[in-house]
């Protein structure tokens, strides 16, 4: 074979290959483009649903950060069957000193601090005594025979709201002279620093015939998380 054919079969050779080359370039085009068309069609989508728990544990805290009342001393008006002495800043009724004037106006409080991290409502009641008569008389029903011995209750906010839910901010009766009962302060007490703390109001109607002497009395308040 000479020079000329070997030329010529190389350039045979080479068309071929080209040949070849093209074809296959234009069959990998033609089937990616057969894949295009295939992948543009599938349009579909589906959902579920999951779920996430999560539980929040209660952290209740309560102190009284005052925790003395001191109301003061007096007797009851010999003109008047009953005084009322509050604690609230409202002058006495027919309470007198030791001189026969008027007692002035006492403010002095419970105040109540939510030290948790958790709103709670607030309750208060009277601790080991029957009722009113046995705190101011000595006995349930057996000295003051006018049966007008009472205690009440009300919650007075300091700054901020930290009562957001029932607030009793009237006086309610804690006890009378043959029953006590507990009252509910307020139902929702916020923790957060700032607004979480409220003072607690008594006001009692003392009997004229009470009998002379100190007398105490235990308040017992529970917070219970909501």
């Amino acid at each position: 074979m000479n020079n000329k054919t070997i030329v010529a079969l190389l350039a045979v050779a080479l068309v071929v290959s080209l040949t070849g080359t093209i074809m296959s370039v234009s069959e990998i085009s033609k089937v990616g483009g057969q894949w295009m068309v295939i992948s543009g069609a599938v349009t579909s989508s589906a959902t579920d649903t999951g779920n996430t728990t999560l539980e929040i544990l209660a952290n209740v805290g309560l102190n009284v950060d005052d925790a003395e009342i001191d109301i003061g001393s007096g007797y009851v008006n010999g003109t008047s069957s009953t005084a009322v002495v509050g604690t609230s800043g409202v002058p006495p009724l027919n309470w007198l000193n030791s001189t026969g004037g008027l007692v002035a106006s006492v403010i002095d409080t419970h105040q109540l601090n939510n030290t948790g991290s958790s709103p709670v409502n607030i309750t208060v009641s009277m601790n080991t005594l029957a009722d009113a008569e046995e705190w101011l008389c000595g006995a349930s029903g057996a000295t003051c025979p006018g049966d007008n011995a009472m205690v009440e209750v009300k919650m007075e906010e300091l700054d901020g709201d930290s009562c957001i839910g029932t607030e009793q901010t009237s006086w309610l009766e804690l006890a009378n002279y043959t029953t006590k009962s507990t009252v509910l302060l307020c139902s929702n007490m916020k923790p957060t620093d700032g607004t979480d703390v409220f003072d607690v109001d008594f006001q009692l109607t003392i009997p004229q015939e009470a009998p002379t002497g100190s007398k105490t009395a235990t308040f017992t308040y529970t917070a219970e998380a909501i």
